[in-house]
């Protein structure tokens, strides 16, 4: 039975029968209790060594056996170190115990020095320090007792050559005096042929080499086939062969036809050399193995070894999986509404056979930076067992935000990840994967119109207006339900608020082109409401929505769009004088008097009351801007009789200005106390001019010579003296602007005359210098439009007269 002694040697018993001078003894030592040696050339007795049966060994002159000392049933080379023991002489039980067993080899033979340095500088081949009990049954010298097995592979991976010494170190206890002897086969020493081959076989890839080595798949690699004569008889017609195919070639010497290991060049493997062969191939993915045969023959005897060499072909593959996540949904093509945050999930793994190092992710686009989900400060939340390689059953996780554009939109993924080999090769991978989604952009706009215009339409009160809304898909996604609200010009007051009507052709909205009940993309689609134009300044708000568009994630928004247009509404209820003079029952203070003219003017809403004088003494009050018979702060008023009144509004034309003037002020008059807005304080500049005042002091006209705010009567005529319409007063041109207003003087300040004046009056009462109310505008309305439009403030109707050109009396 054998006994390791390491993991490769042996010591095991045996009976071999040769006589103390039969075979070559190298060492014998001999004491009582412990004894202990060394082979060595040095005279004398060293430690125990018994000098005349002590030699030095050197590699080229031993012998390989084949052995199996383990009893697998394959036989390999060994170098067999035989062991006689003596102890039983004069003992009943020849025990004894091995103590220590080193085998080295060096370049010389070894010397008491080295002993003493523990043999510093010798390379180790076996180092047994145990206790093993051995016994001597064979009595007596010349049969061995054990042998010791040491693996011929074991010398060549110490780095033995021809020339290298071997040297025993053995030491025993428990002897009684006896000597004990070491023999090996020798050249000079056997009495026995012994061919035995041995062949060591390795994979090499660039610097890196030897079994089991890890190796990039796909690199070229070659195996290395050592052969040496282990027996002690040369050998010839050696062949190594593999038994994966591989071809194997000698690895040939200088002359380019011996192997490198022949040295003597007769194509002999003798004892003691070392040929070299080599075969090629490239690395495949995982565990390989391949194994190395070689045969020789020797005088008709054939002999061979075998040798394994492995390598595990890493394959460095990593993969990637690049989702997109808006809230809790995760995936590709998603839609999600534009303007959200979104963020891009990257999941690493490793699909090769080896873990990776260097692992990064980026992304095609420049502004998206993935970075690494962290389990503390430095690990990835993947990284398991926190060694900072991507192992192969781990999952890394990345991730990267940003914001949804609008429309189809996609980036890519790419990760990489390296793993280098034994040899110091580097193979890297990388892989790539993509996520899109949709940016929805559900979107529309509103374009609100009056009478076909956005803003600053004039029109006449009491005229048609038409609302057209136009309802427009700007976004990228299909809508439904329009709805379309005005606000009816109160803000405020939601009561109000009324829905655009859709204008339909075929049961679908005209701007439904494809008739599927949606509003496209693209699409606009057509609303209208109907009104009547109010007095003054009007403003009505629309908006428009849909119903809500909901994205993948469940995330909704309702498109949604205003617009506003307005008008200005005028007043087109101013009468002429000549109405007036006709209608004086309605405003003459008298009661139920009224003909059938007035009332039928009160019925179709020409008048706004049967009697529209505010006042109730027989007086009309001049310069009443607010229409509410009283003089008020800030008015320039003058009371003119009833009486007076009605003679003058009634009289035909004459040559005095004064009547002119008059007949136009009443007429202006009653058009306010008929709730017609005058352009800002015109009566009361006519009321100034009648009087002498502002701008048109002392140009002879003073209808109230006494002061007392009533037009001087002389019976039923003016009072005072006629003026004539070519006197100054009629003719001169005055600054009438206000220097308060911030109006620039035009015309040097010679803006209009007494005649410009009047006609101004006549132009509010015939309709063409037009308010719209108080607190609105002054236009001029030149029969087809409303133009040069203005604030009705203080005098600025004289901006409009001046701006509409080639009027009598107005520079």
């Amino acid at each position: 039975m054998s006994i390791e002694l390491d993991t490769q040697s042996y010591i095991e018993a045996t009976t071999i029968g040769s006589g103390t001078g039969n075979y070559d003894s190298f060492l014998r030592l001999q004491a009582t209790s412990v004894e202990e040696g060394f082979n060595t050339d040095q005279n004398g007795n060293v430690v125990d060594n018994k000098a005349s049966f002590t030699h030095s060994l050197q590699w080229s002159d031993m012998q390989a056996i084949s052995a199996d000392p383990d009893g697998d049933g394959v036989f390999s080379q060994y170098i067999e170190f035989r062991l006689d023991l003596n102890e039983s002489n004069n003992a009943t039980n020849g025990e004894i115990t091995l103590t220590g067993l080193q085998v080295y080899i060096s370049g010389a033979g070894a010397t008491l020095t080295d002993y003493n340095a523990g043999f510093a500088g010798f390379v180790p081949v076996l180092d047994f320090s145990g206790a093993q009990l051995l016994i001597d049954a064979n009595h007596g010298s010349g049969t061995d007792d054990y042998r010791v097995l040491i693996p011929v592979s074991a010398f060549i991976d110490a780095g033995v050559t021809p020339d290298s010494y071997v040297t025993l170190y053995s030491s025993f206890s428990g002897s009684n005096g006896g000597f004990e002897e070491w023999r090996t086969i020798t050249g000079s020493g056997a009495s026995e042929d012994n061919p035995a081959i041995a062949i060591d076989k390795i994979t090499v890839d660039g610097t890196a080499s030897g079994d089991g080595i890890v190796v990039l798949a796909g690199d070229a690699i070659s195996w290395e086939y050592t052969v040496t004569n282990t027996g002690n008889m040369a050998l010839s017609d050696v062949v190594v062969t593999d038994d994966q195919g591989v071809s194997v070639t000698e690895v040939l010497g200088a002359d380019n036809s011996h192997n490198v290991g022949d040295i003597n060049n007769n194509d002999l493997l003798d004892v003691g050399e070392i040929w070299k062969f080599t075969g090629s191939g490239q690395a495949i993915i995982g565990d390989y193995a391949n194994i190395g045969s070689v045969s020789a023959s020797s005088n008709g005897t054939t002999v061979n070894d075998t040798d394994e060499s492995s390598y595990f072909g890493a394959d460095p593959e990593i993969a990637i999986n690049k989702v997109t996540v808006d809230g809790g949904t995760k995936g590709d093509g998603l839609n999600i509404l534009s303007g959200e945050a979104i963020s891009w999930e990257y999941t690493v793994t490793n699909v090769g056979n080896v873990a990776l190092s260097g692992v990064t992710v980026t992304d095609s686009d420049s502004g998206v930076t993935p970075v690494a989900v962290l389990a503390d400060a430095t690990h990835n939340i993947g990284d398991t067992n926190l060694n900072g390689k991507l192992d192969l059953d781990e999952a890394w996780i990345y991730t990267a935000s940003g914001v949804a554009g609008k429309g189809s939109y996609s980036n890519i993924g790419t990760a990489s990840g390296s793993f280098t080999d034994d040899a110091s090769h580097t193979g890297s991978d990388t892989a790539t994967d993509g996520s899109s989604y949709f940016g929805a952009d559900p979107h529309i706009t509103l374009d609100k119109k009056t009478n076909g215009v956005d803003h600053d339409l004039n029109i006449f009160q009491g005229q048609a207006v038409t609302w057209t809304y136009d309802v427009t898909n700007d976004g990228n996604v299909a809508l439904a339900n329009v709805v379309v609200k005005d606000d009816n010009g109160t803000p405020l007051n939601p009561s109000d608020d009324f829905n655009a009507s859709a204008i339909t052709s075929g049961g679908f909205n005209t701007g439904d082109t494809n008739g599927n009940g949606l509003l496209d993309v693209g699409e606009t689609w057509h609303y209208k409401a109907t009104g009547t134009a109010q007095l003054g300044s009007y403003v009505n708000n629309a908006t428009a929505t849909t119903d809500a568009y909901t994205d993948t994630a469940g995330h909704s928004r309702t498109p949604s769009a205003t617009d506003s247009s307005d008008y200005e509404g005028f007043s087109n209820k101013a009468l002429t004088q000549g109405f007036w003079g006709s209608h004086s029952d309605a405003w003459d203070n008298v009661a139920n008097n009224e003909g059938n003219p007035t009332k039928s003017a009160f019925a179709s809403h020409v008048l706004s009351s049967l009697d529209i004088n505010p006042r109730s003494d027989g007086y009309l009050l001049l310069g009443d801007s607010n229409g509410n018979g009283t003089a008020d702060a800030n008015e320039h008023t003058l009371l003119i009789s009833i009486s007076l009144a009605k003679s003058i509004e009634s009289s035909s034309t004459s040559g005095d200005a004064r009547v002119i003037m008059l007949q136009q002020a009443i007429a202006a008059q009653l058009n306010i106390d008929n709730h017609v807005a005058q352009p800002n304080d015109l009566v009361g500049e006519a009321v100034m001019w009648l009087t002498g005042q502002g701008a048109w002091a002392n140009l002879g006209v003073n209808v109230d010579t006494n002061s007392d705010g009533i037009v001087d009567q002389n019976g039923s005529a003016l009072g005072g003296s006629a003026v004539k319409t070519s006197s100054t007063a009629w003719t001169k041109y005055v600054d009438v602007t206000d220097a308060s207003t911030g109006i620039t003087d035009w015309n040097g300040g010679k803006e209009a005359d007494g005649e410009g004046l009047k006609n101004a009056l006549m132009w509010f009462n015939q309709g063409q210098l037009v308010t719209s109310g108080p607190g609105g505008h002054v236009a001029w309305f030149n029969g087809t439009s409303i133009i040069d439009e203005h604030p009705n403030t203080l005098d600025q109707f004289w901006v409009t007269l001046h701006e509409v050109g080639g009027l009598t009396g107005i520079s």
